[in-house]
């Protein structure tokens, strides 16, 4: 029977064709043996068959679910699953239990489909696999790797201790910065309510004097004034520009992937973080048994920058031409000496995975020790810069009643 899909590459490119195979099952396993990303299989019909009512038929795969899911999202579906299947609890029944008592109709009908293509004879990895924007093709292939060795259980718990792992230290991350964040985004509104609000108030006072305005104050009622006049169409510039950067997020994810590698006091923990769950990511697959050249496949997107991405897959193809892996990376400059001098190491003593899992330790370390550090003087910083600012503006404002007093002094 002839199939026509179309799949991911990379994360820029999708590739269309068209294959004999004897069922959608075959399909799907061509094209993860081929290192690429299942978005959508379908039967070719036969224009003959073209007015028929075209139902689901045994194997065809049922694509009704819509959205996505986050990490926490994840990791509560892998938990559940995991309780279940660890309780002896049959695959299929786990899922049906899973549809019955979620709350989110989103989530009722993804399960529906895996559940409904599982009884169509397809496997739950294969399921899962078209359901990228729920399931990660890492998350896939290590559930592939489960069922085929008859360790699901272990698998999943493999799976969830990676996602926690991944989303505490994304957490972290975020701990450590919310604070900033949030002084920032006070002290800018402390200043535009004063420029829009306060100093309105005084440039009726200010235009009785008979003396000529010192210039600090002339400078922050021209700004109070642009801002009083023309704030409603900075607000839709700034809402304008918010749904640009979503929306081009939204399909590559590239802007904001190479801007936050570039930031002078985050793009150093950034990096960091990157390489650690990349190399966890690489180590999870190895260790379940994934060959070399699909692992950095699968772990390749999670370090996020393009240019990272695309140099793993030359990688990857100096890798198939025979070199080992410590002299394909040391070629390009994704990552430190002493990354590549722990994989070399890895290679030559056999256990490269468990070596990528102690650089991610000791990754995961260093970002703990640098969060403390950033967050001990920008928090400082932040005080110090907001409190001139402000000081500044006051002391602008105060100016004009100073030079009045020795007016009248005089």
């Amino acid at each position: 029977m002839e199939f026509k899909y179309k799949a991911k590459k990379n994360l820029n490119e999708i590739v269309e064709g068209r294959m004999e195979m004897a069922s959608i099952e075959a399909v799907l396993e061509d094209l993860q043996r081929k290192g690429l990303v299942p978005v959508s299989i379908e039967p070719v019909i036969n224009s003959a068959a073209s007015s028929a009512s075209l139902k689901p038929t045994k194997g065809e795969v049922i694509l009704g679910a819509t959205g996505k899911w986050g990490i926490k999202q994840l990791i509560l579906f892998t938990q559940k699953l995991y309780n279940l299947i660890n309780s002896r609890v049959e695959l299929l029944t786990a899922l049906r239990l899973l549809e019955n008592n979620c709350q989110s109709k989103t989530e009722k009908i993804l399960l529906g489909d895996i559940i409904k293509n599982i009884k169509d004879g397809l496997s739950f990895s294969s399921c899962l696999a078209h359901y990228p924007q729920y399931f990660p093709l890492l998350y896939v292939n290590i559930i592939h790797t489960g069922e085929t060795t008859g360790k699901l259980k272990d698998a999943l718990l493999q799976l969830l201790d990676y996602l926690r792992r991944f989303d505490d230290l994304k957490t972290k991350v975020k701990q450590a910065l919310a604070y900033p964040i949030f002084m920032t985004l006070v002290g800018i509104g402390t200043i535009f309510v004063m420029l829009t609000f306060v100093l309105p108030r005084l440039a009726g006072m200010f235009d009785d004097f008979q003396a000529e305005l010192p210039m600090p104050t002339l400078i922050l009622l021209n700004i109070a004034n642009f801002l009083k006049s023309y704030w409603l169409f900075m607000a839709v510039f700034i809402a304008i520009l918010f749904l640009f950067v979503k929306f081009k997020r939204g399909q590559n994810g590239s802007f904001l992937s190479r801007l936050k590698y570039h930031i002078p006091i985050a793009k150093g923990i950034v990096y960091k973080q990157s390489v650690s769950n990349f190399s966890r990511s690489l180590s999870l697959l190895l260790k379940s048994g994934v060959n070399l050249l699909s692992a950095l496949s699968d772990a390749g997107p999670i370090m996020e920058n393009p240019v990272y991405v695309s140099q793993l897959e030359l990688v990857r193809r100096d890798i198939s031409e025979g070199m080992p892996f410590s002299d394909a990376l040391a070629k390009f400059k994704i990552f430190p000496g002493f990354f590549i001098s722990m994989v070399r190491v890895g290679e030559e003593g056999g256990r490269l995975d468990s070596v990528l899992a102690d650089i991610s330790e000791s990754y995961e370390k260093e970002i703990e020790a640098d969060l403390k550090t950033v967050s001990s003087l920008i928090e400082p910083a932040i005080i110090l810069a907001l409190g001139l600012i402000i000081g500044a503006m006051v002391i602008a404002m105060l100016l004009p009643i100073f030079n009045m007093n020795s007016i009248i002094g005089g």
